[in-house]
């Protein structure tokens, strides 16, 4: 199949979105909800070099995230190499942006900056779609910095955000008969 037919171009958009799902997903802080349906069910995770069942994975944010008190996480770009009708290879690249809390013996919270890179085995599997069948972490630098609220600017009464379901774009998408994300 020629990579931009019409039907490969749709293969794409529905990667892409399966991409940008999981963002949304780990900022939200809804590993059963949402994360569950980026991937496959048996699904490996490798972040070591060992790769493990993607429900470990689902536990991990479960428990790390709602420690994070602020996340935003990006996919900046991405490449699809199809492998057939119904697979292909994903390389994205990555941004997520977090302030974790003071830990003992500091007082400042950390702001850090993850600049990550994703390879993922893509698989089109009956009425569920595209999903990753497989997925390698790879950080490829960190930046952490003390939060200095001083720095802060003045947002005023302006709007906030939260990871949860009382963050004001959740409450609208569900108000429309949405899902989460």
């Amino acid at each position: 199949m020629d990579a931009w037919s019409a039907e490969r171009l749709s293969d794409r958009a529905q990667i892409q979105e399966v991409l940008y799902r999981y963002c949304a997903a780990i900022d939200r802080i809804q590993p059963d909800a949402l994360l569950r349906n980026v991937f496959h069910d048996d699904a490996l995770i490798d972040k070591t070099g060992e790769p493990y069942p993607v429900g470990q994975f689902v536990e991990q944010v479960a428990a790390r995230h709602p420690g994070v008190p602020i996340a935003t996480h990006m996919i900046t770009t991405f490449l699809v190499d199809f492998l057939g009708d119904d697979a292909a290879f994903v390389e994205s690249w990555g941004l997520a942006l977090e302030r974790h809390p003071p830990v003992a013996p500091h007082t400042e919270a950390v702001d850090r900056v993850y600049r990550v890179r994703y390879g993922d085995l893509f698989e089109r599997r009956g009425p569920i779609g595209w999903r990753i069948a497989k997925r390698t972490f790879v950080t490829d630098h960190v930046l952490s910095m003390i939060a200095d609220p001083g720095l802060a600017p003045d947002l005023g009464a302006s709007t906030r955000g939260a990871r949860d379901r009382s963050d004001p774009l959740v409450r609208m998408r569900l108000s429309l008969g949405l899902s989460e994300a």
